[in-house]
Protein backbone atom coordinates (compact mmCIF):
# COMPACT_ATOMS: atom_id res chain seq x y z
CA UNK A 1 0.00 0.00 0.00
CA UNK A 2 2.87 2.68 0.73
CA UNK A 3 4.44 1.75 -2.64
CA UNK A 4 1.06 2.59 -4.07
CA UNK A 5 0.61 5.57 -2.24
CA UNK A 6 3.93 6.98 -3.44
CA UNK A 7 3.64 6.15 -6.42
CA UNK A 8 0.14 7.80 -7.03
CA UNK A 9 1.77 10.93 -5.31
CA UNK A 10 4.79 10.84 -8.12
CA UNK A 11 2.25 10.62 -10.68
CA UNK A 12 -0.32 13.35 -9.40
CA UNK A 13 3.00 15.84 -9.18
CA UNK A 14 4.54 15.00 -12.85
CA UNK A 15 0.51 15.16 -14.20
CA UNK A 16 0.23 18.75 -11.78
CA UNK A 17 3.59 19.76 -13.64
CA UNK A 18 3.45 19.30 -16.76
CA UNK A 19 -0.23 20.91 -16.75
CA UNK A 20 1.80 23.92 -15.29
CA UNK A 21 4.56 23.57 -18.07
CA UNK A 22 2.09 22.99 -20.88
CA UNK A 23 -0.62 25.69 -19.63
CA UNK A 24 1.59 28.56 -18.88
CA UNK A 25 0.13 30.95 -21.76
CA UNK A 26 -3.23 30.47 -20.40
CA UNK A 27 -2.50 29.70 -16.47
CA UNK A 28 0.41 32.82 -16.01
CA UNK A 29 -2.63 35.64 -16.59
CA UNK A 30 -4.90 33.71 -14.60
CA UNK A 31 -2.62 33.63 -11.51
CA UNK A 32 -1.51 37.57 -12.16
CA UNK A 33 -4.89 38.43 -12.30
CA UNK A 34 -5.51 36.62 -9.00
CA UNK A 35 -2.63 38.76 -7.13
CA UNK A 36 -4.21 42.14 -8.90
CA UNK A 37 -7.84 41.32 -7.39
CA UNK A 38 -6.12 40.55 -4.16
CA UNK A 39 -4.52 43.98 -4.45
CA UNK A 40 -8.10 45.43 -5.62
CA UNK A 41 -9.33 43.90 -2.47
CA UNK A 42 -7.15 45.16 -0.04
CA UNK A 43 -7.09 49.10 -1.51
CA UNK A 44 -10.66 48.59 -1.56
CA UNK A 45 -10.56 48.11 2.42
CA UNK A 46 -8.58 50.87 3.03
CA UNK A 47 -10.93 52.86 0.83
CA UNK A 48 -13.46 51.82 3.24
CA UNK A 49 -11.35 53.04 6.00
CA UNK A 50 -11.85 56.71 4.73
CA UNK A 51 -13.72 59.09 7.03
CA UNK A 52 -16.81 60.42 5.56
CA UNK A 53 -16.07 58.76 2.24
CA UNK A 54 -15.88 54.84 2.73
CA UNK A 55 -18.99 54.78 4.81
CA UNK A 56 -21.24 55.94 2.37
CA UNK A 57 -19.86 54.74 -1.15
CA UNK A 58 -21.40 51.17 -2.25
CA UNK A 59 -18.86 48.32 -2.39
CA UNK A 60 -19.18 48.30 -6.04
CA UNK A 61 -18.23 51.49 -5.75
CA UNK A 62 -15.01 51.23 -4.10
CA UNK A 63 -14.14 48.35 -5.82
CA UNK A 64 -14.52 50.26 -9.47
CA UNK A 65 -11.72 52.77 -7.85
CA UNK A 66 -9.87 50.27 -6.65
CA UNK A 67 -9.51 48.82 -10.02
CA UNK A 68 -9.17 51.83 -11.97
CA UNK A 69 -6.51 53.42 -9.47
CA UNK A 70 -4.46 49.96 -10.34
CA UNK A 71 -5.16 49.75 -13.76
CA UNK A 72 -4.43 53.99 -14.10
CA UNK A 73 -1.09 52.83 -11.85
CA UNK A 74 -0.04 50.05 -14.36
CA UNK A 75 -0.61 52.05 -17.43
CA UNK A 76 1.47 55.45 -16.08
CA UNK A 77 4.33 52.86 -14.90
CA UNK A 78 4.38 51.10 -18.49
CA UNK A 79 4.87 54.26 -19.96
CA UNK A 80 7.60 55.58 -17.77
CA UNK A 81 9.16 52.46 -18.59
CA UNK A 82 9.07 52.67 -22.19
CA UNK A 83 10.12 56.28 -21.99
CA UNK A 84 13.08 55.43 -20.28
CA UNK A 85 14.42 52.30 -21.66
CA UNK A 86 14.09 54.52 -24.90
CA UNK A 87 15.69 57.43 -23.50
CA UNK A 88 19.05 54.88 -22.41
CA UNK A 89 19.16 53.64 -25.75
CA UNK A 90 19.61 57.58 -27.20
CA UNK A 91 21.99 58.31 -24.54
CA UNK A 92 24.46 55.19 -25.08
CA UNK A 93 26.51 56.89 -27.14
CA UNK A 94 27.67 58.95 -24.63
CA UNK A 95 28.18 56.38 -22.04
CA UNK A 96 30.15 54.08 -24.52
CA UNK A 97 33.58 56.33 -24.28
CA UNK A 98 33.04 56.44 -20.09
CA UNK A 99 32.87 52.50 -20.40
CA UNK A 100 35.88 52.51 -22.29
CA UNK A 101 37.96 54.67 -19.85
CA UNK A 102 36.87 52.55 -17.13
CA UNK A 103 37.47 49.12 -19.06
CA UNK A 104 41.02 51.17 -19.75
CA UNK A 105 41.73 52.18 -15.94
CA UNK A 106 40.98 49.06 -14.97
CA UNK A 107 43.38 47.63 -17.05
CA UNK A 108 46.17 50.12 -16.47
CA UNK A 109 45.45 49.70 -12.55
CA UNK A 110 46.47 45.83 -12.94
CA UNK A 111 49.63 46.41 -15.34
CA UNK A 112 47.83 45.32 -18.84
CA UNK A 113 48.26 47.35 -22.12
CA UNK A 114 45.78 46.58 -24.79
CA UNK A 115 42.34 47.24 -22.93
CA UNK A 116 39.36 45.93 -25.48
CA UNK A 117 36.78 48.53 -25.84
CA UNK A 118 33.02 47.76 -26.85
CA UNK A 119 33.43 47.98 -30.37
CA UNK A 120 36.20 45.15 -30.08
CA UNK A 121 33.79 43.32 -27.70
CA UNK A 122 30.36 44.26 -30.11
CA UNK A 123 28.70 44.67 -26.96
CA UNK A 124 27.12 48.01 -28.22
CA UNK A 125 25.32 45.99 -30.98
CA UNK A 126 24.25 43.66 -28.68
CA UNK A 127 22.91 46.70 -26.07
CA UNK A 128 20.41 47.70 -28.94
CA UNK A 129 19.18 44.16 -29.98
CA UNK A 130 18.67 43.38 -25.92
CA UNK A 131 17.33 46.96 -26.06
CA UNK A 132 14.60 45.97 -28.75
CA UNK A 133 13.41 42.73 -27.52
CA UNK A 134 13.22 44.38 -24.12
CA UNK A 135 11.04 46.73 -25.61
CA UNK A 136 8.84 43.96 -27.63
CA UNK A 137 8.90 42.09 -24.14
CA UNK A 138 7.23 45.29 -22.26
CA UNK A 139 4.47 45.72 -25.13
CA UNK A 140 3.48 42.13 -25.20
CA UNK A 141 3.34 42.69 -21.67
CA UNK A 142 1.06 45.29 -21.90
CA UNK A 143 -1.25 43.31 -24.75
CA UNK A 144 -1.50 40.49 -22.13
CA UNK A 145 -2.30 43.17 -19.22
CA UNK A 146 -5.42 43.86 -21.31
CA UNK A 147 -6.61 39.95 -20.93
CA UNK A 148 -5.36 39.97 -16.92
CA UNK A 149 -7.61 43.46 -16.13
CA UNK A 150 -10.46 41.34 -17.68
CA UNK A 151 -10.16 38.49 -15.80
CA UNK A 152 -9.89 40.49 -12.47
CA UNK A 153 -12.97 42.28 -13.80
CA UNK A 154 -14.65 38.54 -13.30
CA UNK A 155 -12.69 38.13 -10.36
CA UNK A 156 -14.46 41.07 -9.07
CA UNK A 157 -18.44 39.99 -10.21
CA UNK A 158 -17.64 36.29 -9.13
CA UNK A 159 -16.63 37.39 -5.65
CA UNK A 160 -20.31 38.33 -4.59
CA UNK A 161 -21.60 35.26 -5.47
CA UNK A 162 -19.40 32.38 -3.92
CA UNK A 163 -20.79 32.36 -0.52
CA UNK A 164 -24.02 31.81 -1.81
CA UNK A 165 -22.78 28.79 -3.94
CA UNK A 166 -21.05 27.61 -0.86
CA UNK A 167 -24.23 27.29 0.42
CA UNK A 168 -26.55 25.73 -2.27
CA UNK A 169 -23.40 23.05 -2.74
CA UNK A 170 -24.97 21.53 0.22
CA UNK A 171 -22.21 20.02 1.84
CA UNK A 172 -21.73 18.44 5.21
CA UNK A 173 -21.91 21.16 7.92
CA UNK A 174 -18.18 19.86 8.95
CA UNK A 175 -17.05 20.01 5.23
CA UNK A 176 -17.95 23.05 4.78
CA UNK A 177 -16.79 25.08 7.30
CA UNK A 178 -13.39 23.03 6.74
CA UNK A 179 -13.86 25.11 3.37
CA UNK A 180 -14.41 27.90 4.56
CA UNK A 181 -11.42 27.66 7.18
CA UNK A 182 -9.48 27.00 3.81
CA UNK A 183 -10.45 29.88 2.21
CA UNK A 184 -10.47 32.40 4.74
CA UNK A 185 -6.56 31.40 5.48
CA UNK A 186 -5.46 31.64 2.10
CA UNK A 187 -7.20 35.07 1.49
CA UNK A 188 -5.85 36.48 4.85
CA UNK A 189 -2.46 35.44 4.57
CA UNK A 190 -2.62 36.61 0.41
CA UNK A 191 -3.97 39.73 1.43
CA UNK A 192 -1.59 40.21 4.52
CA UNK A 193 1.80 39.31 1.98
CA UNK A 194 0.54 41.43 -1.08
CA UNK A 195 -0.58 44.34 1.51
CA UNK A 196 2.88 44.62 3.33
CA UNK A 197 5.18 43.90 0.68
CA UNK A 198 3.34 46.37 -1.38
CA UNK A 199 3.73 48.97 1.33
CA UNK A 200 7.38 48.18 2.14
CA UNK A 201 8.72 47.74 -1.22
CA UNK A 202 7.16 51.40 -1.72
CA UNK A 203 9.01 52.72 1.56
CA UNK A 204 12.36 51.01 0.09
CA UNK A 205 11.65 52.89 -3.48
CA UNK A 206 11.15 56.16 -1.78
CA UNK A 207 14.10 55.63 0.16
CA UNK A 208 16.40 54.20 -2.17
CA UNK A 209 14.94 57.12 -4.96
CA UNK A 210 16.54 60.00 -2.13
CA UNK A 211 19.76 58.47 -2.55
CA UNK A 212 19.66 57.86 -6.36
CA UNK A 213 18.29 61.86 -6.40
CA UNK A 214 21.38 62.87 -3.58
CA UNK A 215 23.83 61.08 -5.61
CA UNK A 216 22.59 62.77 -9.03
CA UNK A 217 21.97 59.19 -10.51
CA UNK A 218 20.48 59.17 -14.68
CA UNK A 219 17.34 58.20 -14.40
CA UNK A 220 16.93 58.33 -10.72
CA UNK A 221 13.14 57.61 -10.47
CA UNK A 222 13.38 54.52 -13.07
CA UNK A 223 15.95 52.65 -10.37
CA UNK A 224 13.32 53.60 -8.03
CA UNK A 225 10.53 51.65 -9.44
CA UNK A 226 13.27 48.77 -10.26
CA UNK A 227 13.92 48.69 -6.26
CA UNK A 228 10.04 48.78 -6.15
CA UNK A 229 9.43 45.77 -8.65
CA UNK A 230 12.18 43.06 -8.04
CA UNK A 231 11.63 43.94 -3.84
CA UNK A 232 8.57 40.87 -4.72
CA UNK A 233 11.20 38.80 -6.24
CA UNK A 234 12.97 37.20 -2.88
CA UNK A 235 16.78 36.89 -2.63
CA UNK A 236 18.43 37.97 -5.87
CA UNK A 237 15.90 40.75 -6.62
CA UNK A 238 16.98 43.43 -3.67
CA UNK A 239 21.08 42.44 -5.32
CA UNK A 240 19.43 43.08 -8.75
CA UNK A 241 17.79 46.26 -7.84
CA UNK A 242 21.02 47.63 -6.36
CA UNK A 243 23.84 46.74 -8.62
CA UNK A 244 22.49 47.72 -11.55
CA UNK A 245 21.84 51.74 -10.82
CA UNK A 246 25.23 51.10 -8.60
CA UNK A 247 27.50 49.71 -12.10
CA UNK A 248 25.55 53.02 -14.00
CA UNK A 249 27.23 55.32 -11.49
CA UNK A 250 30.35 53.67 -12.09
CA UNK A 251 30.24 55.28 -15.79
CA UNK A 252 28.25 58.15 -15.39
CA UNK A 253 31.00 59.42 -12.68
CA UNK A 254 34.75 59.33 -12.66
CA UNK A 255 34.62 58.09 -9.27
CA UNK A 256 34.02 55.03 -6.57
CA UNK A 257 32.61 57.29 -4.71
CA UNK A 258 28.62 57.50 -5.43
CA UNK A 259 29.08 53.67 -6.81
CA UNK A 260 30.15 52.75 -3.06
CA UNK A 261 27.36 55.30 -1.82
CA UNK A 262 24.70 53.20 -3.55
CA UNK A 263 25.49 49.83 -3.10
CA UNK A 264 25.78 50.58 0.60
CA UNK A 265 23.10 53.04 0.94
CA UNK A 266 20.52 51.43 -0.93
CA UNK A 267 21.52 47.84 0.65
CA UNK A 268 21.45 49.56 4.17
CA UNK A 269 17.84 50.31 3.28
CA UNK A 270 16.67 46.96 2.06
CA UNK A 271 18.24 45.31 5.46
CA UNK A 272 16.61 47.59 7.60
CA UNK A 273 13.05 47.39 5.90
CA UNK A 274 13.28 44.02 4.92
CA UNK A 275 14.59 42.11 8.04
CA UNK A 276 13.41 44.93 10.68
CA UNK A 277 10.15 46.32 9.64
CA UNK A 278 8.69 44.00 6.99
CA UNK A 279 8.77 41.15 9.55
CA UNK A 280 6.99 42.73 12.52
CA UNK A 281 4.20 43.81 10.06
CA UNK A 282 3.83 41.00 8.55
CA UNK A 283 3.80 38.84 12.11
CA UNK A 284 3.30 34.80 11.99
CA UNK A 285 1.23 35.08 8.07
CA UNK A 286 4.76 33.92 5.93
CA UNK A 287 4.96 30.73 7.80
CA UNK A 288 8.02 29.69 4.91
CA UNK A 289 11.46 27.88 5.57
CA UNK A 290 14.02 30.31 3.97
CA UNK A 291 15.72 27.50 1.91
CA UNK A 292 11.66 26.46 0.91
CA UNK A 293 11.64 30.61 -0.50
CA UNK A 294 15.14 29.82 -2.11
CA UNK A 295 14.28 26.46 -3.93
CA UNK A 296 10.86 27.85 -4.79
CA UNK A 297 12.04 30.95 -6.67
CA UNK A 298 14.22 28.37 -8.72
CA UNK A 299 11.40 26.21 -9.28
CA UNK A 300 8.43 28.56 -10.27
CA UNK A 301 11.74 31.01 -12.29
CA UNK A 302 11.88 27.72 -14.32
CA UNK A 303 8.05 26.78 -15.08
CA UNK A 304 7.65 30.54 -15.43
CA UNK A 305 10.35 32.71 -16.04
CA UNK A 306 9.70 36.49 -14.73
CA UNK A 307 6.41 36.11 -13.78
CA UNK A 308 7.28 32.61 -12.07
CA UNK A 309 9.46 34.38 -9.93
CA UNK A 310 7.06 37.12 -8.40
CA UNK A 311 4.74 34.86 -7.85
CA UNK A 312 6.59 32.12 -6.49
CA UNK A 313 6.20 33.12 -2.60
CA UNK A 314 2.24 33.78 -2.89
CA UNK A 315 2.05 30.52 -4.11
CA UNK A 316 4.41 28.66 -1.93
CA UNK A 317 2.10 30.57 0.90
CA UNK A 318 -1.51 28.94 -0.69
CA UNK A 319 0.26 25.42 -0.89
CA UNK A 320 1.77 25.46 2.75
CA UNK A 321 -2.03 26.97 4.55
CA UNK A 322 -3.80 24.34 1.93
CA UNK A 323 -1.66 21.33 2.53
CA UNK A 324 -1.68 21.67 6.62
CA UNK A 325 -5.57 21.26 6.24
CA UNK A 326 -5.70 17.75 5.54
CA UNK A 327 -4.08 14.75 7.04
CA UNK A 328 -2.45 13.17 4.15
CA UNK A 329 -0.73 16.58 3.40
CA UNK A 330 -0.04 17.89 6.22
CA UNK A 331 3.86 16.54 6.73
CA UNK A 332 4.14 18.42 3.13
CA UNK A 333 3.10 21.78 5.06
CA UNK A 334 4.93 20.97 8.17
CA UNK A 335 8.46 20.71 5.97
CA UNK A 336 7.59 23.76 3.85
CA UNK A 337 6.66 25.45 6.93
CA UNK A 338 9.74 27.64 8.94
CA UNK A 339 9.28 26.39 12.45
CA UNK A 340 6.80 23.26 11.89
CA UNK A 341 4.28 24.72 13.19
CA UNK A 342 1.35 24.88 10.84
Amino acid sequence: MAIKRVAAWLITIALILGLIVVGKDYLVPIFMALVIWYLVNALDREFNKLPGIGKHLPGAVTLAMSLIFIGLTLYIVGDTIVETIQGFVSDSQKYIPRIDAQIARVYGNFGFENPPTLDSLELSTQLWAYSAELLNGITNFAKGLLLVLLYVVFFLIEQGAFGRKMTALGLPLQETNRLSVVLDKVNSAMRTYLGVKTFTSMLTALLSWGVFYFIGVDYALFWAFLVFLFNYVPTIGSITATILPGFLALVQFDTLTPFLVIIIGVTAIQLLVGNVLEPRLMGDNLNISPLVVVLSLILWSMLWGVVGMFLSVPITVAIIIICSQFETTRAVAVLLSKNGNV
